[in-house]
């Protein structure tokens, strides 16, 4: 085995007492975090009601069931909505499940729900207007819905060859130059509106 040679008890290197304290100090980090997600765990379903489960309000219930035959990946184990029916204490609730189609147990621990629809508090925002504000929406020029297509039409000039292109079927393309710009481009020719300027080309080759 490669590395430096172990040094007697007296003598033990920081190397060593580094090596050998690392693993330990891990292990307590990983305990640490194992604990404290715990504890997250147990104090979740008091603060949930503290955040507002109340009676009436519609919830998701956790079934960790999984029917015959699905995969428990792919599988949604949250169920519902249940109106809650009454609460008892901080862990338990009874939800209303008459009517509903499902055969669960009406009671249930506060861990297995998860309110249906959770909306912050919108802002509200105050606007004060100075009484010498003489702003009138009539005043503003009405709105053009008409769009403006002219600019969205280019003219072909001319058309200076045609190839045939295979891709699902094949099809036609033609060496197009746009009136106003150099360079010609390969256009479908489910692609041009120029009919006068294909009859003459096709009719010349």
């Amino acid at each position: 085995m490669l590395g430096p040679k172990p040094s007697s008890v007296p003598e033990r290197s920081a190397y060593e007492w580094r090596r050998n304290l690392q693993p330990e100090d891990l292990q307590k980090k990983a305990k640490k975090m194992r604990s404290d997600e715990q504890t997250r765990k147990w104090l979740e379903p008091s603060e949930r009601v503290k955040a507002g489960f109340e009676k009436g309000d519609f919830v998701w219930l956790y079934i960790p069931k999984v029917q015959t035959g699905l995969s428990r990946k792919l599988a949604y184990m949250w169920h519902g909505p249940f109106r809650i029916d009454e609460i008892r204490d901080d862990f338990r609730v009874k939800q209303k499940v008459k009517d509903t189609g499902y055969r669960v147990n009406p009671w249930v621990h506060i861990s297995r729900l998860k309110p249906k629809v959770v909306f912050p508090k919108r802002p509200t925002v105050e606007v004060d207007v100075a009484d010498n504000d003489d702003f009138n929406a009539a005043l503003l020029p009405e709105d053009s819905w008409e769009p403006d297509s002219s600019n969205d039409v280019f003219e072909v000039e001319s058309i200076q060859d045609v190839r045939w292109v295979k891709t699902a079927r094949r099809s036609r393309e033609y060496l197009v130059k746009w009136k106003g710009y150099d360079d010609p481009e390969w256009i479908p020719v489910t692609q041009l509106n120029c009919g006068s300027l294909l009859y003459e080309f096709n009719k010349g080759t």
